[in-house]
């Protein structure tokens, strides 16, 4: 109960009027003048960035800001991230809306997932995958990889399987995304999933082929942008077939997951 309270603490500080996270002074009064962009009451961020980092109620994040108004400040915290390869450079975390080189907007790619437009994640997670990541010593990371984390990002997006809550969740979810390769087979702990496994087969899958135009699990023809964890568990096969143009009607209605 005690973190569960906790846990809704951010609306204290979601300005409904800006549609950002705000800081509050010690006797409720917002701070004045507001400006998304400075630092200033944030650690390593901004307001444009720190506003999206309620990974533990996307929807209720949704609610306040408005779906419509959700969709278009995402959308244009990428465009205008795009230049700078979606990386704060220089450690200037006050000067770009999204900053992938740090936790609080390392999951906002997939966050169009939850608002009915899971071509846009398709969309920007490929963007930084292309973009972002390197290849030597000298740009392999653009940020600072803590702990193994843009690794770990790396790993699940090019497989087109994420958590945006970290698997916290009662019932977990993967949610899917677009695949960097045409196969990936995953092998199952024996000791704890029975050594199963579970293959993504995506269909045409290039650099221009990004966006999922129809789905399968194991058969089933799948029209949600998310699947159980436990049908990971059981071992299985989604195939993912992928197109250059996005599908906006694949998933686009889904409904999203239970806690």
């Amino acid at each position: 109960d005690t973190f569960l309270k906790r846990s809704q603490s951010w609306r204290n500080i979601f300005d409904a009027k800006t549609g950002f996270a705000r800081p509050r002074k010690a006797n409720g009064e917002w701070q004045t003048p507001f400006d998304p962009f400075n630092k200033g009451s944030f650690v390593e961020g901004n307001a444009w960035q720190y506003t999206w980092f309620v990974p533990q109620d996307v929807p209720g994040l949704v609610q306040a800001m408005g779906r419509e108004r959700f969709v278009i400040r995402l959308n244009e915290a990428f465009e205008k991230s795009a230049p700078t390869r979606f990386n704060a450079a220089g450690d200037r975390f006050d000067l770009y809306p999204l900053n992938h080189g740090n936790q609080p907007t390392m999951h906002v790619a997939w966050l169009f997932n939850w608002v009915g437009k899971p071509w846009l994640s398709q969309r920007w997670t490929r963007a930084i995958l292309d973009a972002y990541y390197g290849h030597n010593p000298a740009d392999a990371y653009l940020g600072d990889e803590d702990q193994g984390q843009m690794s770990a990002w790396f790993v699940m997006s090019a497989m087109g399987l994420f958590q945006t809550d970290g698997g916290c969740r009662v019932n977990p979810i993967y949610e899917l995304g677009s695949p960097l390769y045409p196969k990936v087979v995953l092998h199952l702990s024996k000791d704890y999933y029975g050594g199963k496994t579970f293959t993504v087969v995506a269909r045409n899958a290039t650099r221009t082929n990004k966006y999922i135009q129809s789905a399968k699990l194991n058969g089933k023809l799948l029209d949600s942008w998310w699947i159980p964890q436990r049908e990971v568990m059981r071992g299985g096969t989604l195939e993912l077939e992928l197109g250059p143009q996005p599908s906006e009607t694949w998933a686009a209605s889904a409904p999203p997951p239970n806690s």
